[in-house]
């Protein structure tokens, strides 16, 4: 946030923060007279329009479309969001909710109850992003079963242990068990999927002619290991609720937004987002690079599972979203996801 932006002093702070509060409920600008009544200790209406020119000076505000009165901008939100809003309070029933919603043991398994859950509380679209861990390999051991099969046993530093069968055409010879032998032998130390993958295909074409096609195709079949295809999987649910609250959200926009979720683009956005932030995080229309529309919003936030499973959740809606609700709501519910 810009520095001169947040040096504001006190009384613009409050003189801004009324009307920012004001513009969330009804969307209406509000002038100096009708915030001359509002704010909490006398001032004219002269007084506040000079405060409302500083205000304006910084970006912060301008005039709404056939209006004297003045509406907050997409930074003035943002200002608003980062430096005055005071989040409510989350009712006993609504943490008895959130926390029901994450009994499971298994929380890939679980996003569309925690996006349902999300949904009834905030009456806006919500989101989960499971930024997956892919373990490191700590261990290879194989074994022979009969002419044509070898069992490969593969642990990961995690715990999790596959087993894989490779069956092929050709007699198993000694020859080929030295050669699966001598690459696990220079496995000495943990390596990501992608590390032992390429050391396979550097030990082969060291080996050139060394090695037999059977070894080859026992390496390469034995030691594949399956990847996740999705290491960020991206969770969506309850779009049709922008509509239905109609605050300047249109069918065009809902449709652009999943195009960018059906291409991948807002995963990636979100990802690299999370790198960058703690706890809940405010972007707002064109102030963030998230949305074309630039009458969305998004309330996120960064989750860590004991297991190590990292992502993220969060609400969309439209800029002018109850923030002082919705706000400690994807909080708490980060919060409950951690303990896990």
């Amino acid at each position: 946030m810009n520095k001169k932006i947040t040096d504001i002093g006190a009384r613009s702070k409050l003189i801004f923060k009324s009307l920012v509060e004001s513009y969330l409920k009804t969307g209406e600008p509000m002038g100096s007279k009708a915030l001359s009544s509002k704010i909490s200790y006398k001032l004219s209406p002269a007084t506040i329009r000079n405060v409302l020119n500083e205000i304006n000076f910084h970006g912060l505000i301008q005039k709404g479309h056939f209006s004297a009165g003045s509406i907050p901008t997409d930074l003035g939100l943002q200002f608003y969001t980062h430096a005055l809003l005071e989040p409510g309070s989350i009712s006993k029933s609504e943490k008895e909710i959130i926390e029901k919603s994450s009994k499971m043991n298994n929380l890939l398994n679980e996003q569309e109850i925690i996006t349902n859950t999300l949904n009834g509380l905030s009456k806006q679209a919500s989101l989960v992003i499971n930024n997956e861990k892919i373990s490191k390999i700590r261990k290879i051991d194989f074994h022979k079963i009969d002419n044509h099969k070898v069992i490969f046993i593969i642990e990961h530093e995690d715990g999790y242990t596959s087993n894989r069968i490779v069956e092929i055409d050709e007699n198993i010879q000694t020859e080929d068990l030295n050669s699966i032998g001598n690459f696990i032998n220079k496995f000495s130390k943990s390596m990501s999927p992608t590390e032992i993958q390429n050391n396979i295909k550097i030990f082969i074409k060291s080996a050139k002619n060394q090695i037999t096609n059977t070894s080859k195709k026992l390496l390469l079949k034995g030691i594949k290991i399956e990847k996740s295809q999705n290491t960020e999987t991206f969770f969506v649910r309850g779009l049709p609720n922008l509509i239905k609250n109609n605050l300047e959200t249109d069918l065009d926009s809902i449709n652009e937004l999943l195009s960018d979720i059906e291409t991948g683009k807002m995963a990636n956005k979100m990802i690299k987002a999370l790198k960058k932030s703690k706890g809940v995080q405010i972007f707002i229309g064109s102030n963030t690079n998230f949305f074309k529309n630039t009458n969305l919003s998004m309330i996120l936030s960064n989750y860590k599972t004991k297991n190590g499973l990292t992502g993220a959740i969060g609400v969309i809606g439209p800029k002018r979203i109850d923030y002082q609700r919705i706000v400690p709501i994807v909080s708490y519910m980060s919060e409950t996801i951690s303990k896990k």
